[in-house]
């Protein structure tokens, strides 16, 4: 074989290789290709997700910073409202002298007083006296017996309880009617 026919040859032979290569760097290029769009996929999914936590984030922090603002003088309404109990029982006092009525009638005035701001605030006494008890609003400290009133109905408020805003920061501490009756399981 002369020089002129081992080219031929090898002309021949990379020639009859050549569209096998092609394929092959064909496949591998699709391959890569498909590799790459799930990756894009996988990172927009990423970021997608990323955007949304953050989003719900900021709203979540919004809602707290609101709250807060809202609540601000929870603590400070808290300490009035206890002066305001001890005023009530003040104004409640028997009064047995002219000047002990006069002394009371002040009391009672800077009680109302105490009221009216605390209601302007948005603090509202709740309603418990004559009502079903309601865990939300009430704590029942007694158990009465009235059968002439409904069971769970509120008998007597022993301290009474507070809203601010929406919240309950001072429920209503109760005695609760609870009407015996005969149970089957007694009789067994």
């Amino acid at each position: 074989m002369n020089k002129t026919e081992k080219k031929e040859e090898v002309v021949k032979e990379v020639a009859e290789d050549a569209p096998n290569l092609e394929n092959e760097t064909v496949d591998k290029e699709k391959e890569e290709l498909t590799l790459l769009k799930q990756s894009v996929l996988e990172l927009q999914n990423k970021l997608m997700y990323t955007q949304a936590d953050a989003i719900n984030y900021r709203k979540r922090k919004d809602e707290e910073v609101a709250n807060t603002l809202k609540y601000a003088n929870q603590d400070l309404i808290m300490d009035l409202l206890n002066v305001m109990a001890n005023l009530d029982h003040a104004a409640n006092v028997k009064a047995e002298t002219e000047k002990e009525e006069k002394i009371q009638s002040g009391i009672r005035m800077i009680n109302q007083q105490f009221h009216d701001i605390l209601k302007k605030y948005g603090v509202v006494e709740i309603e418990a006296l004559g009502y079903p008890f309601d865990g939300n609003y009430m704590e029942a400290m007694l158990v009465g017996n009235d059968p002439e009133k409904p069971d769970d109905m509120v008998l007597e408020v022993l301290m009474k309880g507070y809203k601010y805003k929406e919240r309950v920061i001072k429920p209503a501490v109760v005695k609760v009617n609870k009407v015996d009756t005969p149970q089957e399981n007694n009789e067994k």
